[in-house]
Protein backbone atom coordinates (compact mmCIF):
# COMPACT_ATOMS: atom_id res chain seq x y z
CA UNK A 1 0.00 0.00 0.00
CA UNK A 2 1.58 3.41 -0.74
CA UNK A 3 0.32 7.05 0.26
CA UNK A 4 0.86 10.47 -2.00
CA UNK A 5 3.82 12.51 -0.93
CA UNK A 6 1.26 15.27 -0.95
CA UNK A 7 -0.18 14.08 2.35
CA UNK A 8 3.58 13.91 3.66
CA UNK A 9 4.03 17.45 2.72
CA UNK A 10 1.33 18.56 4.44
CA UNK A 11 2.14 17.41 7.34
CA UNK A 12 5.77 18.25 7.38
CA UNK A 13 4.25 22.12 6.67
CA UNK A 14 2.59 22.22 9.50
CA UNK A 15 5.59 20.88 11.89
CA UNK A 16 7.69 23.37 9.87
CA UNK A 17 5.47 26.09 11.58
CA UNK A 18 5.44 24.82 14.73
CA UNK A 19 9.35 25.24 13.98
CA UNK A 20 10.41 21.52 14.01
CA UNK A 21 13.31 20.61 12.36
CA UNK A 22 11.54 18.92 9.69
CA UNK A 23 14.87 17.90 7.84
CA UNK A 24 15.69 15.34 10.78
CA UNK A 25 11.97 14.90 11.43
CA UNK A 26 11.94 13.21 7.49
CA UNK A 27 15.74 11.41 8.57
CA UNK A 28 14.35 10.17 11.48
CA UNK A 29 11.54 8.30 9.55
CA UNK A 30 14.26 7.75 6.82
CA UNK A 31 13.18 9.35 4.41
CA UNK A 32 14.91 11.99 2.45
CA UNK A 33 14.03 15.54 2.05
CA UNK A 34 14.06 15.62 -1.64
CA UNK A 35 11.04 13.40 -2.04
CA UNK A 36 8.45 16.10 -1.23
CA UNK A 37 9.91 18.02 -4.77
CA UNK A 38 8.45 14.85 -6.67
CA UNK A 39 4.66 15.67 -6.89
CA UNK A 40 4.31 11.88 -8.39
CA UNK A 41 6.59 10.52 -5.43
CA UNK A 42 4.59 8.26 -2.97
CA UNK A 43 5.73 6.29 0.14
CA UNK A 44 4.78 2.88 1.62
CA UNK A 45 2.63 2.50 4.45
CA UNK A 46 5.34 1.24 7.25
CA UNK A 47 7.17 5.22 6.57
CA UNK A 48 3.94 6.86 6.84
CA UNK A 49 2.76 5.47 10.11
CA UNK A 50 6.26 6.33 11.57
CA UNK A 51 6.00 9.84 10.17
CA UNK A 52 2.72 10.13 12.23
CA UNK A 53 3.74 8.42 15.38
CA UNK A 54 7.28 9.94 15.50
CA UNK A 55 5.18 13.53 15.26
CA UNK A 56 2.97 12.37 18.26
CA UNK A 57 6.19 11.90 19.80
CA UNK A 58 7.66 15.42 18.27
CA UNK A 59 4.97 17.74 19.22
CA UNK A 60 3.98 16.53 22.31
CA UNK A 61 0.17 16.67 21.45
CA UNK A 62 -1.33 13.45 22.05
CA UNK A 63 -4.95 15.11 19.94
CA UNK A 64 -2.29 16.58 17.13
CA UNK A 65 -4.89 14.70 15.19
CA UNK A 66 -7.88 16.76 15.90
CA UNK A 67 -5.76 19.52 15.69
CA UNK A 68 -3.82 19.18 12.61
CA UNK A 69 -7.33 18.71 10.63
CA UNK A 70 -8.47 22.05 12.24
CA UNK A 71 -5.58 24.20 10.53
CA UNK A 72 -5.74 21.98 7.33
CA UNK A 73 -5.97 23.48 3.90
CA UNK A 74 -8.19 22.10 0.92
CA UNK A 75 -4.86 22.36 -0.98
CA UNK A 76 -3.39 19.40 1.55
CA UNK A 77 -5.98 16.65 -0.33
CA UNK A 78 -3.83 18.30 -4.00
CA UNK A 79 -6.48 17.76 -6.86
CA UNK A 80 -8.83 15.16 -4.75
CA UNK A 81 -9.66 18.19 -2.48
CA UNK A 82 -10.49 20.77 -4.82
CA UNK A 83 -12.22 18.81 -7.19
CA UNK A 84 -14.45 17.75 -3.99
CA UNK A 85 -14.90 21.69 -3.23
CA UNK A 86 -15.97 21.91 -6.80
CA UNK A 87 -18.59 19.38 -6.89
CA UNK A 88 -22.35 19.86 -7.04
CA UNK A 89 -23.10 18.70 -3.95
CA UNK A 90 -21.76 16.57 -0.89
CA UNK A 91 -23.33 13.53 -2.54
CA UNK A 92 -21.33 14.24 -5.80
CA UNK A 93 -18.09 15.43 -3.59
CA UNK A 94 -18.31 11.27 -2.09
CA UNK A 95 -18.71 10.03 -5.70
CA UNK A 96 -15.55 11.77 -6.78
CA UNK A 97 -13.48 11.18 -3.53
CA UNK A 98 -14.05 7.57 -4.14
CA UNK A 99 -13.24 7.42 -7.93
CA UNK A 100 -9.53 9.22 -7.50
CA UNK A 101 -9.16 8.35 -3.46
CA UNK A 102 -6.28 6.30 -5.42
CA UNK A 103 -4.13 9.97 -6.22
CA UNK A 104 -3.94 9.95 -2.20
CA UNK A 105 -3.54 6.41 -0.75
CA UNK A 106 -4.39 3.10 -1.70
CA UNK A 107 -7.07 2.36 0.93
CA UNK A 108 -10.64 1.58 -0.09
CA UNK A 109 -13.13 4.20 -1.22
CA UNK A 110 -15.78 5.67 1.80
CA UNK A 111 -19.15 3.91 1.42
CA UNK A 112 -22.32 5.90 1.81
CA UNK A 113 -25.23 4.29 3.24
CA UNK A 114 -28.58 6.39 3.37
CA UNK A 115 -31.63 5.29 5.89
CA UNK A 116 -34.47 7.30 6.28
CA UNK A 117 -33.42 10.74 7.24
CA UNK A 118 -30.01 9.37 7.95
CA UNK A 119 -26.64 9.23 5.70
CA UNK A 120 -23.81 7.15 7.41
CA UNK A 121 -20.66 8.10 5.28
CA UNK A 122 -18.18 4.73 6.42
CA UNK A 123 -14.51 5.83 6.14
CA UNK A 124 -10.80 4.21 5.93
CA UNK A 125 -7.75 4.77 6.24
CA UNK A 126 -3.90 3.72 6.30
CA UNK A 127 -3.52 0.75 8.95
CA UNK A 128 -0.10 0.54 11.53
CA UNK A 129 0.55 1.36 14.67
CA UNK A 130 -2.61 1.95 17.37
CA UNK A 131 -1.37 5.80 17.82
CA UNK A 132 -0.73 6.11 14.38
CA UNK A 133 -4.11 4.60 13.32
CA UNK A 134 -5.84 7.12 15.90
CA UNK A 135 -4.40 10.25 14.97
CA UNK A 136 -4.91 9.59 11.08
CA UNK A 137 -8.47 8.66 11.92
CA UNK A 138 -8.76 12.14 13.99
CA UNK A 139 -7.23 13.53 11.25
CA UNK A 140 -9.20 12.48 8.45
CA UNK A 141 -12.84 12.70 9.87
CA UNK A 142 -12.29 16.23 11.39
CA UNK A 143 -11.05 17.42 7.90
CA UNK A 144 -13.64 15.80 5.62
CA UNK A 145 -16.37 17.17 7.99
CA UNK A 146 -14.33 21.06 8.06
CA UNK A 147 -14.12 21.24 4.53
CA UNK A 148 -17.89 19.92 3.91
CA UNK A 149 -19.07 22.95 6.12
CA UNK A 150 -16.72 25.01 4.22
CA UNK A 151 -18.02 24.34 0.51
CA UNK A 152 -21.95 24.47 1.82
CA UNK A 153 -21.43 26.95 4.16
CA UNK A 154 -22.90 25.97 7.06
CA UNK A 155 -22.63 25.40 10.66
CA UNK A 156 -24.43 22.27 10.81
CA UNK A 157 -22.50 19.81 12.83
CA UNK A 158 -22.73 15.96 12.29
CA UNK A 159 -25.19 14.05 13.97
CA UNK A 160 -22.62 11.48 15.24
CA UNK A 161 -19.30 10.40 14.88
CA UNK A 162 -18.12 6.50 15.32
CA UNK A 163 -14.27 5.82 15.40
CA UNK A 164 -12.74 2.31 16.09
CA UNK A 165 -10.04 3.50 18.69
CA UNK A 166 -10.47 3.15 22.34
CA UNK A 167 -11.56 6.32 24.56
CA UNK A 168 -8.62 8.83 24.97
CA UNK A 169 -7.29 10.76 28.05
CA UNK A 170 -8.39 14.19 25.78
CA UNK A 171 -12.36 12.86 24.68
CA UNK A 172 -13.30 16.27 25.27
CA UNK A 173 -11.37 17.28 22.54
CA UNK A 174 -13.41 15.84 20.26
CA UNK A 175 -16.50 17.81 21.21
CA UNK A 176 -14.76 21.10 21.19
CA UNK A 177 -13.48 20.00 17.99
CA UNK A 178 -15.89 18.51 15.97
CA UNK A 179 -19.36 19.49 18.14
CA UNK A 180 -21.38 16.32 18.24
CA UNK A 181 -22.20 13.29 20.29
CA UNK A 182 -18.75 10.95 20.05
CA UNK A 183 -18.22 7.06 20.54
CA UNK A 184 -15.57 4.99 20.71
CA UNK A 185 -14.46 1.02 20.36
CA UNK A 186 -17.27 1.18 17.65
CA UNK A 187 -16.56 -1.40 14.16
CA UNK A 188 -15.89 1.33 12.18
CA UNK A 189 -15.10 4.82 11.73
CA UNK A 190 -18.64 6.50 10.43
CA UNK A 191 -20.39 9.91 10.28
CA UNK A 192 -23.43 10.55 10.49
CA UNK A 193 -25.07 13.14 8.82
CA UNK A 194 -28.39 14.30 8.26
CA UNK A 195 -29.40 12.59 4.64
CA UNK A 196 -30.78 15.98 3.66
CA UNK A 197 -27.07 18.07 4.05
CA UNK A 198 -25.96 15.34 0.87
CA UNK A 199 -28.11 16.93 -1.85
CA UNK A 200 -27.77 20.44 -0.86
CA UNK A 201 -25.53 22.58 -3.10
CA UNK A 202 -22.04 23.49 -2.42
CA UNK A 203 -21.34 27.47 -2.38
CA UNK A 204 -18.23 27.12 -3.98
CA UNK A 205 -19.21 24.92 -6.96
CA UNK A 206 -17.72 25.78 -10.29
CA UNK A 207 -18.76 24.25 -12.92
CA UNK A 208 -16.15 24.71 -15.15
CA UNK A 209 -13.51 24.66 -12.55
CA UNK A 210 -14.42 21.24 -12.12
CA UNK A 211 -14.47 19.84 -15.34
CA UNK A 212 -10.82 21.16 -15.39
CA UNK A 213 -9.93 19.60 -12.36
CA UNK A 214 -11.41 16.39 -13.17
CA UNK A 215 -9.54 16.42 -16.25
CA UNK A 216 -6.10 16.58 -14.82
CA UNK A 217 -7.16 14.02 -11.82
CA UNK A 218 -8.20 11.39 -15.23
CA UNK A 219 -4.54 12.11 -15.92
CA UNK A 220 -3.06 11.78 -12.76
CA UNK A 221 -5.06 8.37 -12.38
CA UNK A 222 -3.58 6.93 -15.91
CA UNK A 223 -0.23 7.76 -14.65
CA UNK A 224 -0.63 5.90 -11.36
CA UNK A 225 -2.46 2.76 -13.10
CA UNK A 226 1.04 2.40 -14.78
CA UNK A 227 3.92 3.47 -12.53
CA UNK A 228 7.20 2.90 -14.27
CA UNK A 229 9.03 -0.55 -12.97
CA UNK A 230 11.14 0.00 -9.75
CA UNK A 231 14.16 -0.83 -11.41
CA UNK A 232 13.86 2.49 -13.91
CA UNK A 233 13.21 4.46 -10.76
CA UNK A 234 16.45 3.68 -8.62
CA UNK A 235 18.41 3.54 -11.45
CA UNK A 236 16.70 7.03 -12.11
CA UNK A 237 17.44 7.99 -8.25
CA UNK A 238 21.33 6.87 -8.70
CA UNK A 239 21.76 8.90 -11.40
CA UNK A 240 20.49 12.03 -9.75
CA UNK A 241 22.38 11.26 -6.69
CA UNK A 242 25.26 10.10 -7.46
CA UNK A 243 28.39 11.04 -5.67
CA UNK A 244 31.29 9.12 -6.82
CA UNK A 245 30.98 6.69 -4.29
CA UNK A 246 28.90 3.34 -4.65
CA UNK A 247 25.07 3.90 -2.95
CA UNK A 248 24.23 2.16 -0.55
CA UNK A 249 20.51 0.29 -1.21
CA UNK A 250 19.04 1.89 2.36
CA UNK A 251 20.41 5.28 1.05
CA UNK A 252 18.25 4.60 -2.46
CA UNK A 253 15.69 3.00 -0.64
CA UNK A 254 14.80 6.27 1.31
CA UNK A 255 15.03 8.42 -1.55
CA UNK A 256 12.11 6.18 -3.29
CA UNK A 257 10.43 6.16 -0.01
CA UNK A 258 10.41 2.52 0.45
CA UNK A 259 12.32 0.48 2.93
CA UNK A 260 15.33 -1.37 1.86
CA UNK A 261 13.87 -4.52 2.21
CA UNK A 262 10.91 -3.81 -0.19
CA UNK A 263 13.10 -2.45 -2.93
CA UNK A 264 14.92 -5.79 -3.00
CA UNK A 265 11.83 -7.73 -3.11
CA UNK A 266 10.23 -5.56 -5.69
CA UNK A 267 13.58 -5.31 -7.73
CA UNK A 268 13.73 -9.65 -7.43
CA UNK A 269 9.86 -9.56 -8.79
CA UNK A 270 11.13 -7.57 -11.96
CA UNK A 271 13.67 -9.95 -12.43
CA UNK A 272 16.46 -7.32 -11.26
CA UNK A 273 19.25 -7.02 -8.26
CA UNK A 274 20.87 -3.66 -6.85
CA UNK A 275 24.14 -4.05 -8.31
CA UNK A 276 22.36 -4.20 -11.95
CA UNK A 277 20.45 -1.67 -11.01
CA UNK A 278 23.60 0.65 -10.17
CA UNK A 279 25.83 -0.96 -13.17
CA UNK A 280 22.52 0.39 -15.16
CA UNK A 281 22.94 3.78 -13.50
CA UNK A 282 26.67 4.09 -13.74
CA UNK A 283 26.29 3.38 -17.74
CA UNK A 284 23.93 6.04 -18.02
CA UNK A 285 26.48 8.46 -16.71
CA UNK A 286 29.35 6.95 -18.45
CA UNK A 287 27.50 7.50 -21.31
CA UNK A 288 26.17 11.11 -20.90
CA UNK A 289 29.69 12.03 -19.59
CA UNK A 290 32.05 10.89 -22.36
CA UNK A 291 29.67 13.15 -24.72
CA UNK A 292 31.73 16.28 -23.42
CA UNK A 293 35.03 16.57 -25.79
CA UNK A 294 36.26 18.63 -22.85
CA UNK A 295 36.36 15.42 -20.33
CA UNK A 296 39.03 13.04 -20.49
CA UNK A 297 38.63 9.49 -19.90
CA UNK A 298 40.61 9.59 -16.60
CA UNK A 299 38.54 12.95 -15.29
CA UNK A 300 35.40 10.50 -16.01
CA UNK A 301 36.59 7.94 -14.19
CA UNK A 302 37.10 9.84 -11.04
CA UNK A 303 34.12 11.20 -11.15
CA UNK A 304 32.58 7.91 -11.26
CA UNK A 305 34.40 6.65 -8.31
CA UNK A 306 37.02 4.13 -10.43
CA UNK A 307 40.86 4.01 -9.21
CA UNK A 308 41.90 3.76 -12.39
CA UNK A 309 40.96 4.25 -15.83
CA UNK A 310 41.70 0.86 -17.06
CA UNK A 311 39.14 -0.52 -14.43
CA UNK A 312 36.50 2.54 -16.08
CA UNK A 313 37.03 0.83 -19.51
CA UNK A 314 36.62 -2.87 -18.63
CA UNK A 315 33.26 -2.01 -16.54
CA UNK A 316 31.96 0.13 -19.68
CA UNK A 317 33.16 -2.83 -21.94
CA UNK A 318 31.28 -4.87 -19.73
CA UNK A 319 28.42 -2.44 -19.48
CA UNK A 320 28.02 -1.45 -23.22
CA UNK A 321 30.29 -3.97 -25.66
CA UNK A 322 32.77 -0.86 -26.74
CA UNK A 323 35.77 1.01 -25.13
CA UNK A 324 35.25 4.55 -24.01
CA UNK A 325 37.28 5.18 -26.87
CA UNK A 326 35.08 3.67 -29.15
CA UNK A 327 31.94 4.81 -27.63
CA UNK A 328 33.32 8.32 -28.44
CA UNK A 329 34.01 7.25 -31.92
CA UNK A 330 37.89 7.44 -32.00
CA UNK A 331 39.57 3.86 -31.16
CA UNK A 332 42.64 4.10 -29.03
Amino acid sequence: MSVSVTLVRALVEDLARAGADTDAYLAAAGLDPSLLEDPGARIDDDHYDRLHVQALDLTGDPALGLHLAERARLGAFSVVGMLSAHCRTIRHAVEMFARYRRLLSDVDPPSLIEREDDAILTCHFVRGSERGDRLRAEYGVTALIRIAQAALGMTESPRLVEFAHAEPSYAAEYQRVLACPVLFDRSAVRIHLDRALLDRPQILADRDLFHLLQSRAVTDMAALAAPPPMSVRARAVIVEHYDSTRPAMEDVARRLGISARSLRRRLHDEGRSFADVVDDALAELARHLLMDPALTIQEIAERLGFSEPSAFHRAFKRWTGLTPGQFRGVDK
